[in-house]
This record gives C-alpha cells, structure tokens and sequence, in this order.
C-alpha cells in the first residue's frame, strides 16, 4: 500500500525534473530569442516587400480582367493568378417569411430540405438540476468520477513543457 510519504517523495521527484527540464526549455527560449533578434528587421522588410509586391500584382490583375476570359486562372511562376468566382453568401432579411413563402410555394419536399426543426435539451442548464430531477428525466452524468490530478500552477514556460510531455506521452503510447 502507498503511504502518503512515499507520494511526497514522488512528488519531490517529479518537481525537481520537472524544474530541470523547465530550465533547459527556458535556455533554449532565451537562445532562439538571442538568434531571432538580429533577424527580425530583414524578416520586417521582406513582409513590407511581399505586400507590397502583392498589392502591385492584384492592381495588374484588376486592371485587365480581359486577360483572364478563358481560362479565368493562370499558374505562373508557381502562383495562381486570375478570377475565381467566390461562393457568396446568402442573406435573408426576415427568415420567418422566408420559411412562410418556403411552406407556401415549394413542395413538402423540398421545404423539408431546406428548413430546420431542431429540438434539443440545452446541457449546460442540465447542470444546474438536482440529482432527483436529473433520475426523474432520465438523465445521467458520465464521467463525474474522481481522476488523479497532477498539475503545477504553470506559467507560459510550464505550459510549454506541459505540452512537450503531453507529446513524448502521446509517442510511448504509440
């Protein structure tokens, strides 16, 4: 049976690794910002360049759509370029008149398509009931149990150790 001196031994453990490890991942955070640094001026001035150059090109394209007839798209240098028609959006000012007039003048079929009925038990309400009202309509929880929780007060560095260990579990799964 374990007893409760060897959970905190365990849980000594684990903080120090945890810890340690929390130190290699912020040396290597401060590394990648120390290499970024210089480089973040020369990637600034290629974004300003590349919107620039794509502002330039979508002018070009606008201003000769007689180019762009048939076919209606071209692949240059890697990039499509041309008109695409765009799917649009529907709009519909008052849907209660909309789904009158569906009713009124398109079969029952067809307006069984196109309208929905949808009727559900809002679940988050659920919550806020008493377990004998909850037995009363036939409704369980699932999953209420106790599960073991192991989880630091992390900060933007826990977390992504967090998510490095949550990954190298997900691998020994595997």
């Amino acid at each position: 049976m374990t007893t409760i001196t060897e959970i905190e031994t365990l849980t000594r453990d684990y903080a120090e690794s945890r810890a340690y490890l929390t130190g290699i991942i912020t040396t290597l955070q401060a590394e990648l910002e120390r290499i970024k640094h210089p480089v973040l001026p020369v990637i600034r001035e290629a974004v300003g360049k590349t919107a620039e150059l794509h502002a330039r090109l979508k002018a070009a394209i606008d201003a000769a759509p007689e180019l762009f007839v048939k076919p209606r798209t071209l692949t240059l240098s890697g990039v499509r370029v041309g008109y695409m028609k765009q799917r649009g959006q529907v709009v519909i000012e008052d849907e209660a008149a909309v789904v009158a007039r569906i009713r009124r003048l398109l079969p029952a079929e067809q307006a069984e398509l196109l309208i929905r009925v949808r009727e559900s038990v809002h679940k988050p309400a659920v919550y806020d009931l008493s377990v004998a009202d909850l037995k009363r309509l036939g409704i369980s929880i699932a999953d209420d149990e106790d599960v073991v929780i192991i989880k630091p007060v992390d900060s933007d560095t826990d977390r992504l150790v967090s998510a490095l260990l949550a990954e190298a579990e997900r691998e020994a799964a595997a």
